[in-house]
């Protein structure tokens, strides 16, 4: 959905204005929610002309209205797993003929990236210290002389897929431990990488 007049200057008097905050484009993202790149642009565009209105455009008309790209933005945002496919057929139902590549676009132009879905687990605290305590006491290391080692696991039943993420509005899912898997084991230190190794259970200790 095309930015409005409105959050156009509210993007120049944020950065620029001398009564305004003087805020550094990152705050003026997370202040009228769309991503940096589309902030730089309308302070380059009123740097050069002054002039933040549409230019007029030639070609072919906009294939969407304002309420149709708020339909289409909201149902991604409703149900991050949907494809723009199934958006396409919920529009038609409504008599309204978009193609997959239109809806792309619209949902590009709010800031949404159709990308794989983030699996984080949180840390508190208790972590946060732990790893400070590792880093200053390992700050005399000579890590030419340490083998690092780590392992990963292929999991079944895990959670694929793409999903449309929004700035600041990614999509997370909780995930549960002990998924029948395989896991893989390997190392490397200064003179290469050592080998692979592929066992289905962990080895008791």
């Amino acid at each position: 959905m095309p930015l409005s007049v409105h959050t156009r200057y509210e993007i120049v008097f944020l950065s620029n204005h001398p009564k305004g905050p003087q805020q550094s484009h990152v705050d003026v993202t997370k202040v009228v929610h769309y991503n940096i790149s589309t902030v730089r642009y309308w302070l380059n565009r009123w740097t050069q002309s002054k002039d933040l209105t549409d230019s007029t455009r030639s070609g072919r008309p906009r294939a969407t209205t304002e309420k149709q790209e708020q339909r289409i933005i909201s149902l991604a945002k409703e149900q991050p797993f949907i494809t723009a496919q199934y958006i396409a057929n919920q529009l038609e139902r409504r008599g309204v003929v978009v193609s997959e590549r239109t809806i792309c676009r619209r949902l590009n132009e709010a800031g949404a990236r159709y990308s794989r879905l983030m699996s984080k687990p949180l840390l508190i605290e208790y972590h946060r210290q732990n790893r400070l305590r590792w880093a200053q006491h390992h700050k005399a290391t000579d890590w030419n002389q340490v083998i690092f080692s780590d392992e990963t696991a292929v999991r079944l039943n895990s959670v694929k897929g793409l999903v449309w993420n929004f700035p600041r509005n990614k999509k997370v899912v909780r995930t549960v431990k002990h998924l029948i898997k395989v896991n893989f084991w390997g190392c490397f230190l200064s003179k290469g990488f050592g080998r692979i190794i592929c066992f289905r259970e962990k080895p008791r200790r």
